[in-house]
């Protein structure tokens, strides 16, 4: 084909796509999210194959290590393209933090149609008329992208504020299901007296953070609460008359007693006594007494002060369990009567509050890292806390893909430090105003080698919400004292510090200013996004495909996260972690890979070995018959399948 037939059918590839979305739009949609979805330029992708390559001067290897952490330079889009090849399934949560689209945050948008005007983007005003439509275009396009990455039991968290939230929340309920959407936390980042601008009605003191599931096996995690205590077991119930009336309520056998005919009595709290429980909103139907209480005795609530004594029911040491109706018609609902139960836990769970006061961490924010960043940084603290309700993996996998100043990437450190896991985090960041190599990377170097602090820094160790309980039985805190005051973290930090603040009892590390605060020692690979061959992917020629077999090392090497190159040629590459290897054979000419077969022997490793074919492995397979632990894959078809996929959305 000529180059101006393969343009023209290029333009016929792209309308019937165009089309194929709109018709498939028509058909599905009758309730949701209705905008301009106006082209964006994607630089070179439109007639380019996405690779990465590593930067090697900026890569930082310790070999120590026990976790190799990604930075991917370049636009997220991008970035999340070839995630979709290397990473598909395999990431345990994403925190992001866009732009909000205030008019003033930076955002920008290249507007495929005027990108001749602008070729650096469209600056977004608030009153510019396709404000909302560039920025769900732009949020879209990325997060369906990063729906692929989720494991089935993964969620993802997305900071946002009152700008862009309702239409962030009906794009995200089409992207993962309205059914997937768990919270929206509502976060206080500043304190109500500090106003940022006098120029609003009303003074903005928190951002909004959303949270959604990948699917119904994500579980959702809970707060631990201390469960031994027995302050509310006060009650003693006294049966006056030796033979009561007795009623069939169903197939049970109930005892009536009258007013008079029974003693309640209030003491103090005993494991023979029984707790007093409303019977009202959930408990009516939520476990057997309420459910009881809603079929037989609802109906009998006009007989005022009425014990009913109902066997068989419950599940503490009493074979019965007590019912009690309401006192008068002012009274709306009754009671029952529960002993200790048998299967208490010293422990039990309870839901996460949807309002978060981070208000002190986004006070402080300004030199974490080592960077002075003042456009939206985000606390370290408040990332720690979401990832831990996230998951309780200490292997997981993170993404962020707004990385901006890399907080993600020190939380995930710090967090390693500090109980031992080896999470990965995966940070994308393009280059704009250089916050790439001036901010992003920078910070991330200081929390692995360690830097000067500006300031003094500190960092929450163990906090604890203060309640009656803790005051009877304060084991858990004292245990806390015990690991965070040993000589582990006194060599540290410069002073392990404890206090009592907003109803929390807190244990944290301080770093001072001029001291020099230690490196966590991790690996940061840094990549960047690249561009090979001369066609889009739906035409690739025989030299694009030789291209980027050529190219796709490290991707190949990325998807099986064997990220230490150990040997480059001009016909393959071998990289290592730990455990297994990666070998990539890129040249049709098989001279060289008799020297690479002979190579591979000498690693004891698990080994995935990628070879250019047109077809499949049938021809050569016998080469390999004698490695028991080599499987034996074909490049480039399988990257362009994935590719492919994302072109014709």
């Amino acid at each position: 084909m000529t180059n101006k037939e393969i343009e023209l059918q290029n333009k016929i590839n792209h309308l019937e796509q165009v089309i194929s979305i709109t018709n498939n739009r028509l058909k599905k949609e009758k309730y949701g999210l209705v905008w301009l979805d106006v082209p964006e330029d994607f630089e070179k992708a439109e007639n380019k194959i996405q690779v990465l390559e590593e930067v090697k001067e900026k890569s930082i290897i310790n070999t120590e290590a026990k976790t190799e952490h990604i930075l991917i330079e370049g636009d997220n889009y991008h970035a999340l393209t070839c995630l979709n090849y290397t990473h598909k399934e395999k990431v345990d949560i994403i925190y992001i933090d866009p732009p909000y689209n205030t008019g003033s945050d930076g955002f920008r948008y290249r507007d495929k149609r005027i990108l001749n005007k602008f070729p650096d983007g469209t600056e977004v005003p608030k009153d510019h008329p396709l404000r909302h439509s560039y920025w769900l275009s732009f949020m879209y396009k990325r997060l369906e992208l990063a729906y692929n990455l989720l494991k089935p039991e993964g969620a993802i968290f997305i900071s946002i504020n009152e700008e862009e939230y309702a239409q962030l929340k009906l794009l995200c309920d089409r992207i993962f299901l309205e059914s997937n959407y768990l919270t929206t936390f509502t976060v206080k980042v500043r304190h109500e007296d500090r106003i940022l601008k006098g120029d609003k009605d009303y003074h903005e003191t928190t951002e909004l953070l959303l949270l959604y599931r990948r699917s119904p096996k994500f579980k959702v995690l809970k707060r631990l609460q201390d469960n031994t205590s027995i302050d509310n077991y006060v009650y003693t119930i006294e049966e006056l008359i030796d033979n009561p009336e007795t009623i069939m309520l169903g197939n049970k056998e109930v005892s009536v007693f009258k007013p008079g005919q029974y003693r309640i009595v209030q003491t103090e709290p005993s494991v023979g006594n029984f707790q007093k429980i409303n019977i009202r909103g959930s408990i009516k139907d939520g476990n057997s007494s309420g459910r009881f209480h809603m079929k037989y005795l609802e109906e009998r609530n006009h007989l005022f002060n009425y014990l009913y004594k109902v066997p068989d029911i419950g599940d503490d040491k009493y074979p019965f369990r007590y019912f009690l109706t309401r006192s008068s018609e002012k009274n709306a609902n009754g009671f029952y009567f529960q002993g200790v139960p048998l299967s208490k836990k010293d422990v039990k769970e309870v839901p996460y509050p949807n309002y978060l006061d981070f208000e002190e961490a986004f006070n402080n924010v300004g030199y974490e890292g080592g960077i002075e960043f003042r456009n939206g940084k985000k606390p370290v603290d408040f990332l720690k806390f979401i990832l831990s309700i996230g998951t309780t993996n200490k292997n997981a996998v993170i993404l962020d893909f707004f990385a901006g100043s890399g907080s993600t990437g020190q939380a995930v450190m710090e967090l390693n430090q500090l109980d031992g896991g080896q999470r990965q985090v995966i940070l994308c960041t393009n280059n704009e105003n250089n916050i790439a190599h001036e901010v992003t990377y920078p910070r991330l170097k200081n929390i692995i080698n360690g830097y000067t602090l500006k300031k003094n820094q500190r960092e929450i160790l163990y906090e604890v919400p203060l309640n009656t309980k803790l005051l009877i039985n304060n084991t858990p805190i004292l245990n806390a004292h015990e690991e965070f005051f040993s000589d582990k973290y006194k060599e540290r930090y410069d002073k392990i510090k404890e206090e009592i603040k907003k109803d929390k009892y807190v244990i944290y590390g301080i770093t001072k200013n001029g001291e020099f605060k230690k490196g966590t020692n991790d690996t940061l690979m840094y990549y960047k996004s690249t561009f090979i061959g001369d066609h889009n992917i739906l035409s690739v020629s025989d030299e694009d495909k030789v291209s980027l077999a050529q190219n796709a090392g490290y991707l190949l090497a990325l998807a099986a996260n064997t990220l230490l190159e150990v040997e480059r040629t001009q016909s393959y590459q071998i990289f290592e972690n730990e455990e297994k290897a990666t070998a990539v054979y890129f040249k049709e000419e098989v001279y060289d890979l008799f020297h690479l077969l002979e190579k591979l022997k000498k690693i004891d490793k698990k080994i995935t070995m990628y070879i250019f074919s047109w077809g499949g492995t049938s021809e050569y397979e016998d080469l390999f018959e004698d490695f028991k632990d080599l499987t034996l894959k074909t490049v480039p078809q399988p990257i362009l399948d994935i590719y492919k996929k994302i072109y014709r959305r």
